[in-house]
């Protein structure tokens, strides 16, 4: 009987495991595949015009970086479509994800702080505040490169040499895909919490500002409360 009992609550602890923490793994694993595709981009983008000085025909090179650019476009365009849809399936969870830990970390610094409590229930609650806290750090981190490597591609896209190709057709049409590229980029992807704001670094850094304003606030009605 004790075995099973103990059987039940081992599973009981996997489930809210799994539930706790694969999400946000999951979450950061899809994020990284965008993140390294805008990277691959940008390095497809740049190595475009590499051997232009070793090209005596200038007008043969504009149509091969007219092919290898068209290849380009349709990928920044689906890279840009799923970074979208991965908002809009994660954008709730992402919101409840920065609540959640934002009063996890409160509680923390409470019970920490403030609280009359045992030094190893204080021990417990201060590792707690830290791995939060870290756990905060590298979501915000991870969010923060899909929005940098985003707005790369912009730069990747200007670096290049195709201001001086001649002015054909061909030269023409780069010229023009060119700077439709740079204008998508210059507006970067990202994760939102829940639609309000994106997620960055300063996210992390908000987040943490508006804890401490809660435990001081908190902090001076307990001093107030027990001054009367």
């Amino acid at each position: 009987m004790i075995n099973c009992y103990l059987h039940t609550q081992l599973l009981a602890v996997q489930q809210i495991g799994a539930s706790y923490i694969c999400p946000d793994n999951f979450l950061c694993v899809l994020n990284l595949h965008v993140v390294y595709q805008f990277r691959m981009l940008q390095n497809t983008l740049v190595n475009l015009w590499s051997n232009i000085d070793e090209r005596t025909d200038i007008v043969e090179y504009s149509n091969e970086c007219y092919v290898m650019l068209e290849k380009c476009i349709p990928k920044h365009q689906s890279l840009i479509e799923f970074s979208a849809k991965l908002d809009d399936i994660y954008t709730l969870p992402i919101l409840s994800h920065m609540v959640i830990f934002s009063v996890l970390m409160y509680f923390d610094t409470y019970e920490v702080i403030l609280a009359d409590v045992s030094p190893g229930t204080r021990l417990i609650f201060f590792f707690h505040m830290i791995g939060s806290f870290t756990h905060i750090i590298f979501f915000t981190y991870i969010c923060n490169g899909l929005v940098e490597e985003s707005t790369n591609i912009s730069t990747a896209s200007y670096s290049g040499w195709w201001m001086i190709l001649p002015m054909t057709e061909t030269g023409r049409k780069i010229r023009k895909d060119t700077r439709i590229m740079i204008m998508k980029s210059m507006r970067p992807c990202y994760l939102s919490a829940g639609g309000f704001f994106p997620v960055t670094l300063e996210t992390s850094t908000a987040l943490i500002s508006s804890t401490m304003s809660y435990f001081t606030l908190m902090r001076e009605s307990s001093i107030k409360a027990a001054a009367e």
